[in-house]
């Protein structure tokens, strides 16, 4: 039997999956409280981020890397009272 499944493809896939519901936990967490965060809102979303940068892996892949910092970038965009 011979599974032909293109490994980037699936990486590339999953890895907007997990940036969607990044951005979605952001709006959730982050939204209601726009502009007046506290120190612990900020510690917090600096936190999320860190955590996500440090335990994503893009597999050395250009495509992977661009589309996981133009999300981050997003992200903090849309609140940079936060960061």
């Amino acid at each position: 039997m011979k599974v032909s499944v293109n490994y980037h493809e699936v990486l590339e896939e999953s890895l907007i999956e997990e940036l969607e519901w990044l951005k979605e936990e952001f709006l959730i967490l982050f939204k209601p409280k726009m502009p007046k965060y506290t120190e612990r809102d900020k510690m917090t979303a600096n936190g999320i981020l860190d955590y996500i940068m440090d335990n994503v892996y893009v597999y050395d892949s250009m495509i992977l890397l661009t589309i996981f910092t133009e999300a981050i970038e997003n992200i903090e965009r849309m609140f940079p009272s936060l960061f």
